[in-house]
């Protein structure tokens, strides 16, 4: 029983050693310290340790809307000691919209689990005069270069649906990147933001204080903690409903071992009804996909983003 514990370990080690002699296993982070990713990593990563033994650090590595945890996940030894956590921006859609990003999503990763989709909130700051998404749109028809709306980084999905929205409805607003959602919000609040498409986690305790607005949500139907909010679709505006993911790969050429056993530990974390209630508190709905099904998941949405991309013509800046 001892020998399959061991065998079960998220790093695959050339000999038992003590605990208190392995390395701990690393979670490259792409966004700021007290976000939903980071809380996200923060909880994956305590069910490793309390499953397994294995200490975990998570290391969070903001900036360039996530190329920064990616090129130094690129970056690391392919030991089983490095994870890093990816979303559908710098998994699928970053090497099709902007030049020159460090990494190549699909030669240096090891996809291994995705663990979460992620609805979005279409949020405005609560001063503005406007209580739906088509009375926005009026708004900053009438008001050009009044809007500036957030996002995480660019490339994130908070950008692509604003630009999106910018070019597919004729707005005039101006993207500002942070290096989370937190400074974002914050923003938001303070009306320095006037719009922000932003993963819902962090939105919900905004929401009671009455600092800010929802006009609708992604998703195919409406969310529960908001069911007065319209999904996008309901709204009018189904061509800008999309969601997030986010997923965990390693390094490219560690060994397959390591990438099926950790699918398998993080299926089990992921399926732990604790683990998901937590999860869902943070608006990140629970959908793993075990290494192959995640692979086959990637290759379709990259054909599918490569077709929406053709099709609008979208480009983002910087």
């Amino acid at each position: 029983m001892r020998r399959r514990a061991l065998l079960a370990l998220p790093v695959l080690l050339t000999a038992p050693v003590a605990h208190a002699q392995q390395r701990p296993l690393r979670i490259i982070t792409p966004f700021a310290t007290g976000g939903a990713t980071d809380t996200l990593a923060r909880i994956i990563g305590a069910r490793i340790t309390a499953l397994t033994g294995q200490a975990v650090v998570v290391e969070a590595r903001p900036g360039a809307g996530g190329d920064l945890a990616m090129q130094a996940g690129a970056a690391a030894e392919p030991d089983g000691h490095t994870l890093v956590l990816g979303s559908d921006s710098s998994m699928v859609r970053n090497p099709m919209l902007r030049r020159g990003i460090p990494y190549d999503p699909e030669r240096d990763f090891a996809p291994i689990a995705r663990l979460v989709v992620s609805w979005y909130a279409i949020a405005v700051n609560a001063a503005l005069p406007v209580r739906t998404l088509a009375d926005f749109i009026a708004w900053a028809r009438a008001n050009p270069g009044r809007v500036n709306y957030g996002s995480a980084g660019p490339g994130t999905l908070a950008h692509v649906i604003g630009e999106m929205m910018s070019q597919g409805l004729g707005l005039d607003m101006q993207h500002v990147p942070y290096r989370g959602a937190s400074p974002a919000l914050q923003d938001l609040v303070a009306g320095r933001l006037q719009f922000y498409a932003v993963s819902a986690g962090g939105l919900l305790n905004l929401l009671r204080e009455g600092s800010v607005r929802v006009l609708a949500v992604t998703g195919a139907t409406r969310q529960p903690a908001l069911p007065g909010v319209p999904t996008i679709a309901e709204a009018g505006f189904a061509e800008y409903d999309h969601s997030a993911f986010y997923s965990l790969s390693a390094p490219a050429r560690v060994p397959p071992g390591f990438v099926d056993q950790t699918g398998a530990l993080l299926g089990r974390v992921i399926g732990e009804p604790d683990t998901a209630e937590r999860l869902r508190a943070l608006a990140l709905d629970p959908a793993f996909l075990d290494p192959a099904a995640f692979r086959a998941f990637l290759a379709a949405e990259r054909i599918r983003w490569r077709d929406i991309i053709a099709r609008t013509g979208l480009r983002l800046e910087g």
